[in-house]
């Protein structure tokens, strides 16, 4: 007998050989003794065995047959399998040119976890039907054979892991539907034309063998492989490697060397947090344009063998920030470098020389738009990919902006060789719920292409997937460039094209007359007013301004007309683009030559932004350190300004609060506010999936709890907010979070902090703590905010309905901006100044109370009357108790509105094409009958009552506009006492100086005056008219003599009387209309200066009085003193300001004088 052992799994192996027909055998579990040596029977392992020394002590545990190789399949051996059923766990019978497997060879193997089947002869239906009961078999290899389908006895082999179905005559691997355990599947060499809609199911595979074969398409269903790692797609006829395959967050390794592929999708590589793959090969393809993108993700690449004439110089330096990293490119046609710049350090070092030395052109910015499923993201790809990309619903881009770039190349103009255009395009996602959120993006100058779907338009959806895009663009910009795309074209007829195409063009000249006539027909409303007031010329001036948009609105005339599936149309609208961008009517910068200095802070800045977790820089340190380094201090902002419009970095230069921040990397603040901002929050937000919570010790529990409360309230809690940001940000290191919570809160306005009461209701309003920090735990958004008004609002609401009112109205007739209430709603909130105490905020509008004055506010937002535009109405109401002595005035409702008003104003300014209309309620009517004229009340601040247009009653104009602080007459009066106070102190003996002094301390006792800041009544800066120099202080007491003077003290007093008697002016005087518009010149306006330069004269009228004051005291008394106003002062320091008293009096003392009035007021430095 001839056997050997050796150790193998968890025991021994033994081959056994023997005859056809044994006279004595032992236990197959015992070595089998064989009398006649023939051919072997298998090779079997055995767990628990021993060595086989003949010395070995006995033992009485039995040896376990577990792995059997065999080496015929005659009866016998059949059934001495059979007997060693409940033990095996592997079985091999390769290379015995089997036909078709025994059906009672394998169905009582239910224990069996390895079946080897490889290098026979199986054809299709060589499998039997007893592989079923096979429940536990793990591994099958059927390696080599006859197979051309998927044997339909897979189907029951639930806990399949490993497939090995090579060297076959596949052509489908139809049949693996329930194979859903697979890790490993090796399909090499067959005849399969499409694999990845076959095995989609196969979350769990990760390692996928496919060469030679003969795979054409990849397709989108890749991106459901989530756990593979290595997929070799060598040797098949591939034309096109979609982004999907890169996009997989494990994969490792990538062969597809050996195809036909000619480019490599473009797509958006992130910097930090991105998953490297170590290996890609894509050798000995026809790859033409250098896929330098790929540098940012792969540490090997090799790109030898293909047909690529330039490289990248920018996309080259990630090499030398990387040594690490390996290219090949060898045996290119390489034109850039020349050919005989060999070796990868040579390479670099002639890059890096080439990008000094290069030529930029500036370029410009392209924005995207179209509702959802409109083919934007197939369009963008196929765009800079220069050749058909067909991105169904799932890949499209389904939140947030995704940026790429583009450029065209002008050799083949011997004029302009070597210049290009640089695109910078930027994918909108066209879901309505980012309309608010994409605002703060779309800016001039830019391109705006608009696509729409022809397969589902129809003549009454041109405002929905047309015309509401033009009301979006304009209420922003006011400007527009529009390239009008229209997508899917392979699946309408040519019939059909032609009539989408007329109907658009006509609808696209009714909108645009319909915008002008809508303009026109206001602006003809005003014109037709015979006596154009103050605030109708402000009105007029806005609507000369909206109508400008009709001449600056530039649309492509003839659709472009695209198809992703087949390529069309897209060298037109690339055509389209480059004759656009190089209008210098509307684009005079693009394709200047940017400075060398510019290119230089561009290129340091990328790489700053690279090296950066949060990529964020406050301008001030922005400024300093590229100063620092390259100086020009004079040209930042220019700079500052070139990077954001060509797409490099993002600063909002008119936004006050934004504009503090640069940020260094667009795509890193694109990826923030998609995870802020999500309409799918629902389902994207998982548990299982996101790391970050489970890292931060969340239980399941608790995540679901804050979802609910995100989804259901728009409340999100300070730690959900982290976690959802887990990725963009550092979970063991608090600052960056603070920062950018700060960041959203404060610049970008997306809510404000809440604190939840032990009665789980709401407190709006957060006090800070001992340090004035505000601790920032859960988070009100607005846009999220969905909940409908409580009942016990609208019962607190509706039980002061009948009190004293003022109700402002903006109406919007045409288009009311997306989240123009929401952003008002926070900074009215968030501003201390406002003085507001939210009772409550639901989807539509808040409620609050003033702290100072007892009203209630009621800010809300409906659909206009008649169904026909946008209101938003500020309203205040009285709320004092019923048996309070007096309400509240109307005078003390301005203060609380107005200010609420002026945010709104502050709000719609950074939308410069709306056209909203401002109108006050009638107390009388309550109908919104009159002009809001609160940022032009002089007009109507005159007027005793104005009369309504709807119910002819005539109101009090104290609920149209805020009133004046002072009426003229009042201020006339209060002069007289003036005189009064200051003759008396004359008599008494005084020096002038001392005199003064105690003028002043007199007029300082009306009580503690308030800072000139304080609204007043109106909600205006307090201060008033500045009396005229007095000169009535001049007179003397009988008698008395200046010597050196050659006029008397009397021939002053009758001077001065004079002087008085022309400026007096009595309550009955007629003159007084006359005089009005002198009087509104010198009443100072709501920022303390002066409507007409008036303050400026009166104080060097007042400043020259001084001095000759001055004079005559020194000639009076030599020894006098005066003490002079220190040198080192500031010219603001000499400015005048005026402090009022408690009781609205302007800091105004009223004296009567010889039955005159005069008004002395506290001046203070």
């Amino acid at each position: 007998m001839k056997m050997h052992r050796k150790q193998k799994f968890s025991g021994a192996t033994t081959t056994v050989y023997t005859h056809r027909k044994p006279k004595r055998t032992k236990s197959l579990i015992e070595p089998v003794l064989v009398i006649q040596i023939a051919r072997p029977m298998s090779h079997m392992g055995f767990q628990g065995a021993r060595h086989m020394h003949p010395e070995r002590l006995p033992t009485k545990q039995r040896e376990k047959a577990v792995s059997l190789r065999l080496f015929d399949l005659e009866k016998e051996t059949i059934e001495n399998v059979q007997n060693l059923a409940e033990t095996i766990k592997r079985l091999m019978i390769p290379s015995l040119n089997l036909k078709t497997v025994p059906d009672h060879l394998v169905d009582k193997l239910v224990n069996l976890e390895k079946l080897d089947l490889s290098h026979n002869s199986i054809p299709d239906g060589g499998l039997p039907d007893s592989m079923k009961v096979l429940e536990n078999l793990v591994e099958l290899n059927l390696t080599d054979n006859r197979l051309t389908r998927v044997p339909a006895s897979l189907k029951k082999l639930k806990c399949l892991s490993r497939l090995d179905l090579s060297y076959n005559n596949i052509e489908s691997l139809k049949g693996l539907e329930k194979a859903r355990r697979v890790q490993i599947l090796v399909v090499d060499h067959n005849k399969l034309s499409g694999v990845f809609k076959d095995i989609s199911h196969m979350r769990k595979l990760e390692v996928f063998r496919c060469s030679h074969n003969n795979l054409r398409d990849i397709g989108t269903d890749v991106r459901q492989l989530k756990s593979l790692k290595d997929m070799d797609l060598s040797c098949n006829k591939i034309v096109v490697l979609p982004t999907d395959v890169f996009m997989l967050p494990k994969l490792d390794a990538l062969n597809a060397s050996h195809n036909k592929i000619t480019k490599v999708s473009s797509f958006n590589v992130r910097v930090h947090n991105k998953h490297w793959v170590s290996e890609v090969d894509l050798s000995e393809n026809n790859i033409t344009n250098f896929p330098g993108h790929l540098l940012q993700m792969s540490m090997k690449l090799d790109l030898s063998k293909n047909q690529i004439k330039k490289l990248d110089m920018n996309a080259m330096k990630q090499l030398e920030r990387n040594p690490d990293q390996d290219l090949y490119v060898d045996d290119n046609p390489l034109t850039f470098p020349p050919p005989d710049i060999t070796g990868m350090r040579s390479i670099l070092q002639y890059m890096h020389e080439a990008r000094i030395n290069a030529t930029v052109y500036r370029g410009v910015k392209v924005v995207v738009l179209g509702s959802t499923k409109s083919g934007k993201t197939s369009l963008v790809q196929s765009l800079v990919d220069q050749q058909g990309r067909l991105v169904d619903s799932g890949t499209e881009i389904n939140a947030g902006v995704e940026a790429y770039d583009m450029r065209i190349d002008y050799e083949e103009h011997k004029a302009e060789q070597g210049k290009y255009l640089q695109f910078s395009i930027w994918d909108f996602c066209g879901d309505p719920f980012y309309l608010y959120p994409h605002y703060m993006f779309l800016e001039q100058p830019s391109i705006a292409v608009l696509t729409f779907n022809m397969k589902q338009y129809s003549s009454n959806k041109f405002d929905e997937m047309i015309g509401s895009w033009f009301d979006w663009m304009i209420a922003k910009t006011n400007r527009l460039v529009v390239l009008l795309v229209g997508t899917h074209s392979d699946l309408v007829s040519e019939t059909r094209l032609k009539q989408i195409t007329n109907d658009v063009k006509a609808r696209l000249d009714s909108f645009r007359q319909h915008h002008e006539n809508l303009i026109k027909k206001r602006i003809a409303k005003i014109d037709a007013i015979p006596e154009i007031k103050a605030t109708h010329s402000d009105q007029l001036i806005a609507l000369k301004r909206l109508l400008s948009c009709t001449e600056t609105l530039q649309i492509q005339t003839d659709l472009i007309v695209t198809s992703a599936k087949e390529y069309v149309g897209y060298d037109q609208l690339r055509s389209a683009l480059d004759e656009l961008a190089n209008n210098k009517k509307l684009f005079p910068d693009v394709m200047t030559v940017v400075p060398t200095f510019w290119v230089e802070v561009q290129n340091y800045i990328e790489e700053k932004g690279n090296t950066m977790i949060v990529p964020i820089m406050k301008y001030d340190d922005f400024f300093d350190e590229i100063t620092d380094k390259f100086g020009m201090k004079r040209m930042m902002k220019d700079i500052t300004g070139y990077l954001h419009e060509t797409g490099r970095v993002i600063w909002f230069a008119n936004n006050p609060v934004l504009s503090q921040y640069v940020f260094l990397r667009p795509s890193w603040l694109f990826e923030l506010l998609r995870h802020v901002y999500r309409h799918d929050q629902s389902t994207v937000l998982n548990y299982d999936t996101n790391d970050s919570f489970k890292s931060m010790g969340f239980s399941i529990n608790r995540f679901e709890r804050y979802k609910k409360m995100l989804l259901d309230e728009g409340i999100m809690e300070s730690d959900m907010l982290r976690g959802i940001l887990g990725h963009l940000l550092p979970l063991d290191d608090d600052s960056p979070f603070s920062m950018v919570e700060t960041l959203l809160i404060d610049a970008f306005q997306v809510g404000y902090p809440i604190q939840r009461r032990k009665d789980n209701t709401y407190r709006y309003n957060v006090d800070p703590d001992e340090d004035g920090n505000f601790q920032v735990t859960k988070i009100l958004m607005p846009w999220l905010r969905k909940v409908d008004e409580s009942n016990e609002c609208i019962e607190k609401w509706e039980k002061i309905q009948n009190r004293k009112k003022l109700v402002a109205l903006l109406h919007f007739p045409k288009y009311m901006p997306p989240g123009l209430f929401e952003i008002v709603s926070v900074r009215c909130q968030k501003k201390k100044k406002n003085n507001l105490k939210y009772l409550a905020h639901w989807g539509g509008g808040v409620l609050a109370e003033h702290t100072e004055e007892v009203v209630l506010v009621r800010i809300s937002y409906c659909q206009g009357s008649r169904g026909k535009g946008t209101n938003l109405k500020f309203e205040v109401r009285d709320n004092t108790k019923e048996d309070a002595y007096e309400d509240t005035p109307p005078s003390s409702m301005w203060t609380v509105l107005l200010p609420l008003l002026m945010e709104f104003e502050d709000v719609i300014k950074t939308y410069h094409g709306v056209l909203v209309e401002r109108l006050m309620h009638c107390p009388r009517c309550e109908e919104a009958s009159f002009i809001g004229e609160w940022l032009t009340p002089a007009d109507t601040q005159t007027l005793e009552t104005k009369q309504c247009d709807m119910c002819k009653e005539h109101v009090d104009p104290a609920y149209l506009v805020q009133p004046r602080e002072k009426k003229r007459d009042d201020v006339l009066a209060n002069l007289s006492k003036v005189r009064a106070r200051r003759k008396a102190a004359l008599i008494k003996g005084q020096t002038l100086q001392s005199m003064l002094l105690d003028d002043e301390d007199v007029v300082e006792e009306g009580g503690d005056k308030k800072d000139d800041d304080t609204p007043a009544v109106g909600g205006r800066r307090r201060g008033g008219v500045l009396p005229p120099p007095d000169l009535t202080i001049l007179a003397l007491p009988p008698g008395l003599s200046l010597p050196g003077l050659e006029e008397t003290w009397e021939d002053h007093e009758d001077q001065a009387t004079d002087v008085n008697d022309e400026k007096k002016i009595n309550d009955g005087d007629e003159e007084r209309e006359k005089n009005s518009e002198e009087d509104e010149d010198n009443e100072i306006d709501d920022d303390g200066d002066d409507n007409g330069g008036a303050q400026s004269n009166l104080a060097s009228d007042l400043a020259a009085f001084q001095g000759h004051l001055r004079m005559l005291a020194t000639q009076a008394n030599p020894d006098m003193q005066f003490e002079d106003e220190d040198e080192g002062e500031d010219d603001e320091e000499d400015e005048l300001k005026f402090d009022d008293d408690e009781e609205g009096n302007n800091g105004q003392e009223k004296f009567t004088v010889d039955g005159s009035t005069q008004t002395s007021r506290t001046r203070r430095r």
